[in-house]
C-alpha cells in the first residue's frame, strides 16, 4: 500500500504552531515510507475562510520547508461533488432533511443539558414523509436504538470506541447544495485516497461520526492517528494569552530549522536532540510518538536556535539578521552568544558608535578622574598596538594585564574601555570587541569617552 497522508488546515486564522507540527509529523510519515504528502485547504466556512489566512498556511509551510506534492486542493472546489454524494445518500434514505427550528433544537439542547443527558438529536423527521420534502438541513440517518460500538484502531492509542446511540442524527449539509465539514472531508479523503488520517487528539470525537459517513458511502475507512496537543506553561492549550502561536511569528527569531527540530522532538524521542527534518524521517515511527502532550517550552526553543545560530556562515547570518553591513569580524562575537536573531540589536555597538552617560565610565569606588587616567593609559596602548598582527588579540591582551597589575587593579582598567567601545555595563570581552571594531573606531571611541569626562 502506498502511503498517502494530507495536512487539511482550514484559512480561517493564521497557522498555528500545533498544526505546524501536525505537518510535521505526516510529512515525516509519508517521507519514511516514500509515500505523499498533500495539502488541502478546507475552505467549507466560508464565511470565515479568507486569502489572507490561506496565502498564511502557504507561506508558514514553504518557511518550514515542508514542501508538499502536488497541486494545493481546496474543498470550496469540490462542491459539485459533494452535491451529488448528498443526493445519493438522500435518494437511499440514509440521509434525510431536518426541518426543526434552531428556537425547537435550541430548546432540545437546553432540555438535555438539564437532565445531563449527551447531547444529540434523534430526529423525528428521520422515517416521515416530511424528511424526504427538500429543504433544511440535511442528516445522515443514525439507528439511535442500535447498541452497536463503533470502534477504530487508533495508530497511537489503541483502541477506541464510542456508542453509536449516543451520536444522533448529525448534520453533514446545510443543504443538499451545501456540504459541511464533516461530509466534505471524508469525500475529499476518499478522493485523495488517503491511507493514514494524522490529526490532533481534538478530533477523536469527530471519527466515529465520520466512519459513519464513509460506510454510508461505501468508501474505504482510512487509519487514524490523533496526536497530543501542544500545551502551555500553565498546562492548558496553547493559544494567544501564552504569547506566540502563529508561525510565522516566530520568523523574526528563530530559525527554520530550529523551530522544525523543536516541533519535532516535543513529541518524539529521537536519537539526538539536533536534527534535520530528514534525519527525524529515517528514525521516525508513528507508533513511538509520544502519546502525552507535551510543554511549549520556548527555553528549549531558545537553545536549539541558538544551536543553529553557531553554525551559519557570516554571509547566511547576515541574510538572515537582515543586516548586511555588520563587519565580518563581529558576526563571530555575535552568534556565540545569541538565541533569537531580533536580539542582534543588542550588539549595534559592533557597527554603531554606542551613547551613554559619562558616569558609567566609574568603576566602583574609584573617582571619574581615576576612569580618564585609566583610559588615557589605555588609549597609549591602543595607539601603539598592532592590530594587523597575527596574535593581536593576545597583545592587547597582554598589555592591558599590564597596565592593570600597575594600577593595582584590573577593573579600573577594564571597565571604562568596556564602557568606552559599548556603552554598556554588560557585554563581551572589550579585547575582543577592540579586534572586531578595528583600531581606528577603537581609539574613536576611547577618545570620546576621554572628553565626556572633561566636560
Amino acid at each position: 500500500m502506498s502511503v498517502k497522508v494530507r495536512l487539511a488546515p482550514s484559512p480561517t486564522g493564521f497557522l498555528h504552531v500545533g498544526t505546524a507540527q501536525s505537518g510535521l509529523y505526516n510529512w515525516l510519515f509519508a517521507r519514511k515510507h516514500s509515500g505523499k504528502f498533500y495539502l488541502r485547504i478546507e475552505d467549507t466556512d466560508r464565511e470565515r475562510s479568507t486569502k489572507e489566512y490561506e496565502q498564511n498556511i502557504v507561506e508558514s509551510l514553504t518557511w518550514l520547508g515542508l514542501t508538499w506534492d502536488g497541486e494545493i486542493t481546496r474543498s470550496s472546489s469540490n462542491q459539485p461533488r459533494y452535491q451529488a454524494l448528498l443526493g445519493k445518500l438522500l435518494s437511499e434514505g440514509k440521509a434525510f432533511y431536518c426541518h426543526h427550528t434552531q428556537e425547537e433544537l435550541e430548546a432540545e439542547r437546553k432540555s438535555q443539558e438539564a437532565e445531563k443527558l449527551p447531547p444529540r438529536h434523534v430526529c423525528g423527521h428521520k422515517h416521515s414523509e416530511k424528511g424526504r420534502e427538500a429543504g433544511g438541513i440535511v442528516r445522515l440517518a443514525v439507528d439511535e436504538a442500535s447498541d452497536r460500538i463503533i470502534s477504530f484502531d487508533d495508530e497511537l492509542r489503541g483502541r477506541v470506541e464510542f456508542k453509536q446511540a449516543l451520536l444522533g442524527d448529525f448534520s453533514i449539509g446545510r443543504s443538499a447544495a451545501d456540504a459541511l465539514y464533516h461530509f466534505a472531508v471524508v469525500v475529499d479523503d476518499a478522493d485523495m485516497e488517503i491511507t493514514h488520517v494524522l490529526r490532533g487528539e481534538d478530533h477523536i470525537s469527530n471519527t466515529p461520526k465520520q466512519i459513519l459517513i464513509y460506510e454510508a458511502l461505501g468508501f474505504p475507512v482510512p487509519k487514524f492517528a490523533h496526536l497530543p496537543l501542544l500545551l502551555a506553561p500553565d498546562r492548558s492549550k496553547l493559544s494567544k494569552r501564552h504569547g506566540a502561536t502563529a508561525v510565522l511569528d516566530f520568523k523574526k527569531d528563530y530559525l527554520p530549522e530550529a523551530l522544525v527540530n523543536f516541533l519535532g522532538i516535543l513529541g518524539y524521542t529521537f536519537n539526538s536532540e539536533l536534527l534535520t527534518k530528514e534525519d527525524m524521517a529515517k528514525e521516525f515511527d508513528l507508533a513511538k510518538v509520544h502519546k502525552s502532550s507535551a510543554v511549549f517550552d520556548i527555553q528549549k526553543l531558545n537553545w536549539l536556535n541558538s544551536q543553529y545560530i553557531k553554525k551559519l556562515s557570516s554571509a547566511e547570518f547576515k541574510r538572515v539578521a537582515e543586516l548586511p553591513h555588520i563587519p565580518d569580524a563581529a558576526v563571530p562575537i555575535i552568534i556565540e552568544r545569541l538565541e533569537k536573531l531580533s536580539d542582534t540589536r543588542d550588539f549595534a555597538y559592533l557597527w554603531e558608535k554606542p551613547d551613554y552617560d559619562a558616569g558609567l565610565l566609574k568603576w566602583k569606588k574609584a573617582d571619574l578622574s581615576a576612569a580618564a587616567s585609566a583610559l588615557a593609559a589605555v588609549r597609549k596602548i591602543l595607539d601603539a598596538w598592532q592590530a594587523e598582527d597575527a596574535d593581536a588579540e593576545i597583545l592587547l591582551r597582554n598589555t592591558l594585564d599590564s597596565a592593570a597589575t600597575e594600577l593595582g587593579d584590573r577593573g579600573l582598567v577594564y571597565w571604562p574601555f568596556r564602557v568606552a567601545l559599548t556603552g554598556k555595563e554588560k557585554s563581551p570581552d572589550p579585547v575582543q570587541v577592540a579586534c572586531a571594531i578595528g583600531k581606528g573606531a577603537a581609539l574613536e571611541r576611547v577618545d570620546a569617552a576621554i572628553e565626556k569626562l572633561r566636560t
